[in-house]
């Protein structure tokens, strides 16, 4: 699996298929969570939550790891482009389950359309290695596609999702064909969902995931 044929012109594509909507899905808590010390990007791709990211935590130290060295050069060069003083990014090309990062430091943990990408078994082990890089009272944001449950949104979902797995196993040599429910891993690694909104008749979901610390 590799992004870097679509690195300069993702942001493109991605505006002209669904113009702010996704943007708009990873940005849905980001003013709710509690102000974070140290965050992690996984699976970032070309950085425009990070910029929304450094805007409002100019304080917070931030990790945005990426397999694509191509979308970590777009980030990167947007992150320049914004001039932002004293802020404190680290760009990492590697695999996440593959990462030799700290343990149990981050506190807050973002995942969008990252999950996305992987078939069942890899899904979980991604999952369980994020869960093991978060602190214990992590926050955990994450917006992706979805299929509505019933009726003819379910069918229009099913479809768009569908072109949507078929162009990147093409373009991008995705693994997965189909949507893999995270849920019971996120549970599995200790965190509770907190709040959760859907759009576009139920194609798009954004999610707050949460660990409280126990006592």
């Amino acid at each position: 699996m590799s992004f870097d044929r679509l690195a300069r012109c993702y942001g493109v594509l991605e505006a002209f298929a669904a113009g702010g909507k996704m943007q708009k899905c990873r940005l849905a808590f980001l003013d709710d969570i509690p102000v974070p010390r140290k965050v992690l990007l996984a699976g970032e791709g070309h950085g425009r939550f990070l910029l929304e990211c450094v805007r409002r935590y100019p304080e917070a130290m931030i990790v945005v790891v990426d397999s694509s060295i191509g979308m970590l050069q777009v980030a990167r060069n947007k992150l320049v482009l914004l001039e932002t003083a004293n802020v404190r990014v680290e760009f990492v090309h590697a695999d996440v389950l593959h990462w030799d990062a700290p343990v149990g430091k981050f506190d807050l943990i973002v995942t969008h359309f990252f999950l996305d990408c992987f078939v069942a078994d890899s899904l979980a082990g991604v999952v369980a290695r994020l869960g093991m890089l978060a602190s214990p009272d992590a926050h955990w944001l994450l917006a992706d596609f979805q299929i509505a449950p019933t009726g003819w949104a379910g069918l229009r979902c099913r479809v768009i999702v569908g072109l949507l797995y078929r162009f990147f196993r093409v373009v991008c040599r995705l693994k997965a064909d189909s949507l893999t429910c995270p849920d019971e891993d996120l549970e599995m690694a200790g965190f509770h969902r907190h709040r959760r909104t859907t759009s576009e008749w139920g194609l798009l979901k954004s999610e707050w995931w949460r660990r409280e610390r126990s006592v």
